[in-house]
């Protein structure tokens, strides 16, 4: 679920961060930067774990802050394939359920990665299951067991406009990565049914 990538850059540190130590001063910078940050096929970018290369930093004239290049270990979210994790269900819907993790909300299971027998109740808004003549309801908030199928990431750079185009931004954004999940194996599904 979270791996160590380690990364390079070439950070700025502000005058007010001078009375902080060099690796502080450093790790607050990363993590303004990075935390909370999609990396393109890398993955959610949580927290700095520790600088593994600090190289001397430089000032350029007419600036007051110093540029340190710093290689450095990041703490990342990316789910491998086969991994079984635990969320809530956030919303459903005919299409699927969505789930979030808490830290993490681009979790989809598509209906046809339900449990055989399960159909979405309009009425309630939730998915039921129907096993051996009981109603297993998927309610919101409810803690949900699931295995990762796919990880997704997209490229989410602005779209260069075309000539003569004034509103050629799209209404929505796809998120930049997210993942396809199942439920439809045993053992999977709310941690109630499994109790």
């Amino acid at each position: 679920m979270f791996v160590l990538t380690v990364l390079r850059d070439t950070l700025k540190i502000v005058p007010e961060d001078f009375r902080k130590t060099r690796e502080q001063a450093l790790k607050d910078a990363i993590n303004e930067k990075y935390a909370n940050r999609v990396l393109h096929d890398v993955g959610l970018c949580i927290l700095v774990h520790d600088l593994v290369e600090i190289d001397e930093g430089f000032v350029q004239h007419s600036e007051g802050w110093i540029w340190i290049k710093v290689k450095f270990r990041m703490i990342v979210f990316r789910p491998f394939r086969d991994e079984v994790l635990v969320g809530r269900v956030r919303s459903a819907g005919a299409q699927g359920i969505d789930i979030s993790m808490g830290f993490f909300d681009d979790i989809t299971i598509p209906a046809s990665e339900m449990p055989q027998g399960s159909e979405y109740n309009g009425s309630e808004g939730v998915w039921v299951w129907r096993y051996e003549g009981n109603e297993l309801y998927m309610d919101l908030e409810e803690p949900i067991r699931f295995r990762v199928l796919e990880t997704k990431f997209l490229d989410v750079s602005p779209p260069r406009p075309k000539i003569g185009d004034v509103d050629s931004v799209p209404a929505s954004h796809a998120p930049p990565f997210s993942l396809t999940c199942t439920i439809a194996q045993d053992g999977l599904g709310l941690l109630s049914w499994w109790e």
